[in-house]
């Protein structure tokens, strides 16, 4: 230790400074590369799963519409309702319109409601 000179310890400390400052450069040209690469990727699967999200939208509503329009229809040929199934049915209505569904289901719905039969 008696031998160490100041020199030395400039020069170790310049070397660590170096090295860091390096490594550093390295890391971050590294993440700019690797942003470069992955976003087109990102992109693509944001795409996907926007697709993918209309399209289970889409087949959502088309069900529900079926199932609406054998309710209504039920309803309008006499049969019986339980509460449960009415219940049922209004909470469908309410996410067909959430989904965007608006036809002929809509207006025998209201129609139905101003009859009292739902």
């Amino acid at each position: 230790m008696e031998n160490i000179t100041l020199g030395q310890i400039l020069t170790v400390i310049t070397f660590l400074i170096t090295m860091i400052g390096g490594i550093t450069t390295i890391v971050t040209l590294s993440r700019r590369f690797i942003k470069k690469i992955l976003n087109p990727l990102n992109e693509r699967i944001n795409e996907f799963q926007n697709a993918a999200s209309e399209s289970r939208n889409n087949i959502e509503l088309e069900l529900i519409k079926v199932i609406l329009a054998n309710f209504t229809n039920d309803v309008e040929q006499g049969t019986l309702k339980s509460q449960i199934q009415k219940q049922n049915a209004y909470e469908l209505y309410d996410r067909y319109l959430a989904l965007g569904g608006n036809s002929y289901i809509q207006e025998k719905w209201k129609k139905l409601q101003k009859d009292g039969k739902i």
